[in-house]
């Protein structure tokens, strides 16, 4: 799926609590920005005090029929959505009040999975993807960096094979349990 068929518009999945940190209206905001032509659906995957607020940005922004809020699933779905995602998208942020995420499990679950990952410049995300290599990374807060590297992505399904195999082999490499055992048994 390249987003030029409407029959087969490209799939996108975020996943995350409806909470500022996660940057959900940015994502919105980017989403809005992507051409008209390109064929697009995206799936958010929580719950959380955001979503009714997120929903009538979607609605304002004339994307909600592309977006679909399917709020907390059982981890046999969540596995499910990522397999079924063309990319993986996380626009987290620092919010006003110094919240933000550490290195958010969703995305190595997503790299694990062979997803394309798409995210920001934030705490500990660069140290898990390389941009250009396991990924793409935007600086927060920019809709339209985000939106030019989903354009990409969606575009270019051969870009998303080479970044998600990378990013798998990375994530069961050098994050998985026994390469952090590893790790600190040679630091000990």
């Amino acid at each position: 799926r390249d987003g030029a068929d409407p029959a087969r518009p490209a799939s996108l999945l975020t996943i995350g609590r409806a909470v500022d940190k996660k940057g959900l209206d940015d994502l919105l905001h980017a989403l809005a920005l992507l051409p008209r032509e390109l064929h697009w659906r995206l799936a958010h995957i929580g719950a959380g005090p955001l979503l009714a607020k997120l929903d009538a940005l979607a609605r304002s922004l004339g994307i909600a029929d592309r977006v679909e809020w399917r709020g907390a699933q059982a981890h046999a779905d969540v596995l499910a959505a990522y397999r079924a995602a063309d990319v993986f998208v996380l626009a987290s942020r620092v919010s006003d009040d110094g919240d933000r995420d550490g290195l958010p499990n969703v995305l190595l679950e997503a790299q694990s999975q062979r997803v394309a990952c798409v995210s920001t410049r934030v705490s500990g995300i660069p140290e898990l993807i390389v941009d250009g290599v396991t990924g793409v990374l935007v600086e927060p807060r920019s809709p339209a960096a985000l939106a030019e590297a989903l354009a990409r992505l969606i575009a270019d399904p051969s870009l998303r094979r080479a970044l998600a195999s990378a990013g798998m082999t990375r994530t069961t490499t050098q994050f998985s349990l026994h390469a952090g055992a590893d790790h600190l048994a040679g630091r000990f």
